[in-house]
């Protein structure tokens, strides 16, 4: 007994040594023989599980840690699942804890932890219910209400979930808090009173003074600038698509830009923007002390803010000022309420000068307006592919469906009796989504047969996906940006139904700036009749995609324009700045 225990200790130590050294499949061999010979050893088989993650086989490490032997002890089972986590094996962890609860449904902490992924994979109704299922244990806890209420506006159930926010909030932290200045914006009662004074007291009771003030230096106004660009988002999304073109076209000659990444730059997009600056700048990972000294210590004349107080933002950062000037844009849709930041850049369609919506910064209308579409290269061509009845489709997000837009588009749906919607979004990748979307069609007497709902798609595929598709239904309020620029690039007409808020004006300004006010509705019906008429002649809209992408290259992509007014406003602003020093 004494030599068998001798040499099992002896193999474990050299599995041990193996894997520290790097030499894996060695190690995993020996701990695999190991856990055969001893299975009841957890600590034993959490070694192999180990193993295979560090050897990225997340598949098999999560059928060897499906074993009761791990389930049933709960401190190595904790020490496994973090190790999947750390390994970004987010599936599978989910589906262990989902294998650990079906044996004890009675841990809070697996519960809320399986919520917590279930929301981060994109799956809302599964998140819903293990919150759900996490606050029936300890109905006391915050953190399962915030991640219920977002779960149900993931899902679509806008009205409920800003309903459990406003509840949270009485007894909410900054997190709550500045997660809940974000999701307001698709409350279908926006209010530009109620939005601004929400920003203004987040600013107010969350972005407090720290570190050094900054120390101002004379400048002269006519000095090349050095531009420093800041986004969480350096990858595909609104930030490429709308700031790849822009950066392209920019003068070299008086302005150095710096690209400065909040989160690694991964993709071959995020790679692209990358190549378009004269610095890329990793500022990932630092806190806001550390974060603060490094954008000072690049000496910018002006900084882009890209977020806003959207997620990953570093506003308490910028609330001590980094450069003598600094302006919010791009991937934000309301004011920062931050008194050190300048200005605002819109344009006269999105915040016209009788616009209600109220602004901290000084409001900057760019001419040939605030977004400049970036497309493909090897987009697909535009023209309708196959024949039959009109089909409408929205991109959006689920978040954008409430129900006044469920109601108008079944009501259209009903009145083109033949017509079909696809719906396509990240969240119905999920079946019991695509179910509960299905439900609220049902409710409003549209039979599931007329619609197709699907998830999200490489990008490609979802430009070639509005091949097939006649009309967009633009959600409201909060209206489409980059989904309506991809359906007017692909041919398809779409249809808006704007408002006094920025969000909800966003397709509408698009549609202004291509000529195209018949899309615009001026009220709730007029927005369904406008899209019913648009599908009593399918064929005429058929013909007219090619010469609707040429007119939205002409008027949404003059990039050499864009670059020009961006310039000449930053130019100004530094000019401004310049004279009170």
């Amino acid at each position: 007994m004494t030599v068998a225990t001798s040499s099992f200790d002896q193999r474990f130590a050299t599995a041990v040594r193996l894997a520290d050294d790097g030499h894996l499949p060695q190690a995993i061999e020996i701990f695999a023989a190991l856990a055969h010979e001893r299975p009841e050893l957890a600590p034993l088989r959490h070694a192999l599980v180990r193993g295979l993650l560090l050897a990225g086989d997340p598949d098999r490490a999560h059928a060897e840690a499906n074993h009761p032997i791990l389930l049933d002890a709960r401190e190595a089972f904790r020490a496994v699942v973090a190790d999947f986590a750390a390994a970004g094996a987010l599936h599978q962890r989910g589906e262990l804890l989902r294998a650990f609860l079906q044996r004890h449904p009675d841990d809070y902490d697996a519960a809320l932890a399986l919520a917590a992924a279930a929301h981060l994979l994109g799956r809302p109704s599964d998140a819903l219910r293990w919150s759900e299922h996490a606050l029936a244990l300890r109905p006391q806890q915050r953190m399962p209400r915030e991640i219920r209420a977002a779960s149900l506006i993931d899902r679509g159930d806008v009205e409920a979930g800003l309903a459990g926010y406003r509840e949270l909030l009485r007894h909410g932290d900054a997190e709550t808090a500045a997660r809940h200045l974000v999701l307001m914006h698709y409350d279908p009662a926006q209010d530009n009173e109620i939005l601004f004074a929400a920003h203004r007291d987040f600013a107010q009771r969350h972005l407090h003074a720290f570190g050094p003030p900054p120390i101002a230096s004379a400048c002269d106004p006519e000095q090349p600038l050095r531009i420093g660009w800041l986004s969480p988002r350096i990858a595909a999304g609104p930030v490429a698509t709308f700031l790849d073109g822009l950066l392209a076209r920019f003068d070299r000659s008086r302005h150095r830009h710096l690209l400065i990444s909040l989160e690694p730059a991964q993709d071959a997009a995020g790679r692209r923007l990358q190549t378009l600056v004269e610095e890329a700048v990793d500022a990932s990972g630092l806190d806001d002390a550390r974060l603060l000294q490094r954008l000072r210590a690049l000496q910018l004349d002006v900084l882009v803010d890209l977020a806003g107080h959207s997620t990953g933002n570093r506003l308490a950062v910028l609330a001590q000022r980094v450069a003598p000037v600094q302006v919010c844009w791009l991937d934000w849709f309301d004011t920062t309420a931050v008194p050190a930041m300048d200005a605002w850049f819109s344009d006269a369609w999105l915040t016209p000068a009788d616009s209600t919506q109220r602004y901290s910064e000084r409001v900057v209308r760019l001419a040939s307006g605030r977004f400049c579409y970036t497309p493909l290269d090897d987009a697909p061509s535009p023209l309708h592919d196959g024949a039959g009845p009109p089909v409408y489709a929205s991109f959006n997000r689920l978040a954008k469906l409430n129900d006044g837009v469920i109601d108008a588009w079944a009501d259209i749906l009903r009145r083109v009796p033949e017509s079909r919607l696809e719906l396509r979004a990240r969240h119905l990748g999920e079946p019991e989504t695509r179910a509960h979307i299905a439900q609220r069609f049902a409710e409003r007497g549209v039979d599931a047969a007329r619609l197709q709902l699907g998830g999200e798609l490489p990008y490609q595929e979802l430009l070639a996906a509005y091949r097939r598709i006649d009309v967009a239904l633009d959600p409201f309020p909060f209206s489409g940006c980059t989904t309506t620029c991809d359906a007017l690039w692909m041919g398809c007409p779409v249809v808006t139904l704007p408002g006094a808020t920025f969000v909800s004006r966003q397709s509408a300004s698009l549609l202004w700036r291509l000529g195209r006010d018949e899309w615009v509705a001026r009220s709730r019906d007029d927005y369904v009749a406008c899209a019913a008429r648009l599908a009593v002649d399918p064929g005429a809209l058929r013909a007219d995609r090619a010469g609707l992408r040429d007119t939205v290259r002409a008027q949404l992509c003059d990039a050499n324009a864009q670059a020009a007014d961006f310039a000449a406003a930053l130019r100004g602003l530094w000019q401004a700045q310049c004279a009170r020093l």
